[in-house]
């Protein structure tokens, strides 16, 4: 029988043990031996790695800069996934010391020549008042200088809460761009997952600028997409429609994200004959839109037009004090148009004044496709034991139902009496087929 004991476990296994040690336990695991130095080089335990830079100053954090550089040096041709994290910065000093490691981070995986394929910088919030303008531009030139030279092999690239002004981020997304095109004329694949969520500075209109539609349409090949409503225009998805091709021939589009906030431009008109184009051209979009915080029903009739291929839309009012305001509206003229293809319906609604019990288990029942429903408003306990009636007799196809009772008093103990004797009528159903999750919350 071979012996039994750590020297003599196969390298599969060793580096299975391996993958779940600290960066600190690695180095000491690897002075064991040679075995163990010669596992540590495999090149499988180096190829996701997340970085986390603190905002604060301390020898702790400066050590994890030094670190994420020795770790490019070390490792950088094994990396494929890399994500880095920066939290808010709470001086101009650190948002400095973040810049230049980050230039020599970016400097020393230039050199590795690796197969990075997913890219992840979020957060970076550069217009907070702790980055001054000379650490800001620095830093957005050592990005684009990497990404003009080494995203050809990108297929993810995620710039979320980057919130650069506009000319900044137009020379971010071009030098992505020109790296692309190189992928194109060669054709090989090139990004086919691009988030920019929050990229552009919050005030920013940039559906005015002729430039944003100009620059996506050298992204070739999108699957997937995520931006601001303050970046959407007729003019962009005319670019999507006719950049977005599959080697099939279709459309290569499958899902646009889209968030919308009251903080946001959003006064702009986009025609629904550029959502139709659209939705001709990439016959698999699914389109999901998320909108905090407007509540006139005119400014949301020109988000949400008929013609969006919507699988997913999230309603929030947030906890405003507007008397007048009224949820029926959108839940009775805008949510029905997408009977045919809305699967997930979120809604959160400080809906106090008014009952919308009937309008809401209307729009579940007009919805024939609606699988996944969370709602937090004032609503009444029969509500929910009407909506998993309709579910226990097969009119609607609901599997997951996520509900929060809003009650306006601190005592929520009859509510949950309540909630569980509805419970336990639907207990063999709820067991077997849902997802599901129903409290009583106080709202005053």
């Amino acid at each position: 029988m071979p012996k039994l004991g750590w020297a003599n476990l196969p390298d599969v296994c060793l580096r299975q043990v391996f993958w779940w040690l600290r960066d600190r336990d690695r180095v000491k695991a690897a002075l064991v031996c040679r075995h163990w130095h010669h596992v540590m080089r495999s090149p499988s335990l180096w190829r996701v790695r997340t970085f986390n830079f603190s905002g604060r100053i301390s020898r702790t954090r400066r050590s994890e800069l030094e670190t994420a550089v020795c770790y490019a040096k070390t490792y950088g041709a094994y990396l494929e996934d890399l994500e880095i994290r920066f939290s808010h910065p709470l001086n101009s000093l650190v948002s400095r010391r973040f810049q230049q490691t980050l230039r020599t981070f970016l400097a020393a995986l230039r050199k590795t020549r690796g197969g990075l394929r997913r890219l992840t910088v979020n957060h970076m919030e550069l217009d907070r008042a702790a980055w001054c303008r000379s650490v800001r531009k620095a830093l957005v030139r050592s990005l684009t200088f990497y990404l003009r030279r080494e995203s050809s092999r990108l297929g993810y690239l995620s710039l979320r809460g980057a919130r650069l002004n506009l000319p900044q981020g137009l020379e971010v997304l071009e030098a992505v761009a020109a790296s692309q095109q190189q992928n194109h004329l060669c054709r090989r694949p090139g990004i086919t997952h691009l988030n920019l969520e929050d990229f552009f500075s919050q005030p920013l209109a940039v559906f005015i600028s002729p430039a944003f539609p100009q620059v996506m349409n050298r992204f070739q090949g999108l699957c997937t997409l995520t931006l601001n409503y303050s970046c959407l225009s007729a003019e962009l998805l005319a670019a999507l429609s006719e950049v977005c091709r599959s080697p099939g021939g279709g459309g290569s589009l499958q899902t646009f994200t889209i968030r919308c906030h009251i903080h946001e431009p959003h006064i702009q008109v986009v025609w629904g004959d550029a959502w139709s184009q659209l939705a001709q051209r990439c016959p698999d979009l699914r389109v999901h839109i998320t909108v905090e915080r407007i509540l006139d029903i005119d400014k949301l009739g020109r988000i949400l037009l008929r013609e969006i291929p919507l699988r997913s839309l999230s309603l929030t009012s947030c906890y405003f004090s507007e008397q007048d305001w009224s949820a029926k509206p959108a839940l009775t003229n805008l949510v029905p148009c997408y009977r045919s293809c809305l699967q997930k319906l979120t809604l959160d609604l400080n809906n106090s004044h008014e009952s919308v019990d009937e309008e809401l288990l209307d729009v579940v029942l007009l919805c024939s496709q609606l699988v996944y429903m969370k709602v937090w408003a004032f609503l009444d306990i029969s509500f929910l034991d009407r909506l998993l009636q309709k579910r226990l007799e097969k009119k609607i196809i609901l599997r997951t139902i996520k509900v929060r009772i809003y009650i306006n008093k601190y005592e929520t103990q009859d509510e949950d009496e309540q909630l569980e004797e509805v419970y336990s009528r639907y207990r063999q159903l709820i067991n077997s087929e849902l997802h599901y999750f129903a409290i009583s919350y106080p709202m005053l």
